[in-house]
């Protein structure tokens, strides 16, 4: 059976219709998609390592476009913060690619409870499940908190910090980013002579009052 001409046009206009769909298909494959703040947050609250999320097929500028300018941190910067919700939402930038996300992790909330302030430095010990490790001391900039927070700081005041869930490893030790603070109660009296007994071991060590 002889195909005319105008049969043999048509089934090379549908063969090459076929093949722009699936380049077109593939390349939406491919295109980067960026979750909202809401389902990064909810996909990724329970990891048991909150620093490992790699492997991102989005970058920065895929970022601020979805996002909005952060938070927390410059745009351009080494590392930026979304706020959502309670949580903070933190991307780390590779330092030889500054458009190339390294790792993106959700903010851990933690308990400290207050032992004194020296200067600019509040000085705290952490507190888990209820339990303050006395021995455990913590050194927070008073540029986190507001002036009436700073006002009403007594011994024994539990604070609720969200930050980037790493210390930095000096002694006391640090917290390398603070995103948010808030008062959350008070430990009990019973506990106030441990406070004060760990407030004087670093005044008299740490901070040359004696």
């Amino acid at each position: 059976m002889k195909i005319s001409a105008k049969a043999i046009v048509a089934k090379i206009l549908v063969a090459a219709l076929i093949i722009s769909m699936a380049c077109a298909f593939s390349a939406c494959k491919k295109k980067s998609k960026v979750p909202t703040k809401e389902e990064f947050l909810n996909e990724h609250i329970n990891d048991s390592d909150p620093h490992g999320v790699k492997n991102l097929d989005f970058n920065r500028e895929d970022l601020i476009k979805a996002w909005g300018e952060p938070d927390a941190g410059k745009s351009k910067g080494a590392s930026a913060a979304w706020k959502c919700g309670e949580k903070y939402i933190l991307a780390a930038f590779d330092p030889d690619d500054p458009n190339r996300i390294n790792e993106m992790y959700v903010s851990f909330a933690q308990e400290l409870v207050y032992l004194f302030s020296n200067v600019s430095i509040i000085y705290v010990c952490t507190r888990q499940d209820g339990v303050t490790d006395y021995h455990n001391c913590v050194m927070l900039e008073d540029m986190y908190f507001d002036e009436e927070t700073l006002a009403n700081l007594e011994t024994g005041t539990i604070l609720e910090v969200e930050f980037d869930g790493y210390f930095l490893e000096t002694y006391p030790e640090r917290l390398s980013s603070l995103y948010s603070v808030k008062t959350v109660g008070k430990v009990d009296d019973s506990e106030i002579p441990a406070l004060k007994e760990q407030e004087q071991y670093i005044r008299e060590h740490y901070t040359g009052e004696q």
